[in-house]
């Protein structure tokens, strides 16, 4: 078995300009959890036609549910409906939990599991006083049928529902990265939650930039549309 490369919870896969493969051609794919035993991980920008609000059974206020609700095609193997969020506190964290500790906490954060929370005053659910700053973690996974319904009603969060996921196999992942199938960049809320069309070349220039980042610390990136 070739050995885990470094642990990718929470980062972002881009497919490279190469990639063929028709299940994640131009696909961005956000790792939810990777270990020695595998990958697991939503693609996060294949929306479908269909809503999460149709597979409910029970009747719900039209006037209290928020409008993007599509379901997104999480990948090719099959799997429960899911969630992915910025609501802290709903479902499990979207990282890898470094050793931390409470210090440098400002006012009104609280630290659990790694994770720093962050008290806001939304009122009625009962998660609706937790928020988090997206990247400490870059976001939170449900597939709970309860959590999925209090989301469905929080307009005031950031919510992706997905079907399905991309899943790989113990060494396949690593496998894929050396032979440059993959491209590794950070989680960002403009990629996680943003526009479909557009998250794919959003991440790659992301990428780009970390990369130049890299080499010549101080480059200043400048948008070549602005000219």
């Amino acid at each position: 078995m070739q050995p885990m490369s470094n642990n990718l919870t929470g980062r972002l896969l881009i497919a490279s300009p190469y990639l063929s493969d028709g299940h994640f051609m131009r696909s961005v794919v956000f790792i939810i959890r990777h270990e020695i035993d595998g990958a697991f991980g939503l693609t996060i920008n294949r929306p479908t036609d269909k809503r999460f609000r149709d597979l409910l059974t029970a009747t719900i206020d039209p006037g209290k549910i928020r409008e993007d609700d599509l379901l997104f095609l999480g990948g090719p193997v099959p799997g429960p409906v899911m969630a992915l969020h910025d609501l802290a506190g709903i479902g499990d964290p979207c990282n890898s939990l470094p050793e931390t500790t409470n210090t440098d906490l400002k006012p009104g954060e609280t630290m659990t599991h790694g994770v720093k929370h962050t008290v806001h005053d939304f009122p009625a659910d009962p998660w609706g006083s937790l928020s988090i700053d997206l990247g400490n973690p870059p976001a939170w996974i449900t597939s709970d049928e309860d959590h999925l319904r209090i989301l469905l009603s929080r307009t005031d969060a950031k919510v992706r529902y997905y079907k399905d996921y991309s899943g790989w196999g113990p060494g396949q992942l690593e496998q894929e990265l050396e032979v440059g199938g993959w491209l590794v960049g950070d989680a960002s809320e403009a990629v996680l939650f943003g526009e479909p069309d557009e998250v794919w070349e959003i991440a790659v220039k992301q990428c780009g930039h970390k990369i130049l980042s890299d080499l010549a610390p101080g480059l200043r990136m400048v948008d070549p549309n602005l000219n």
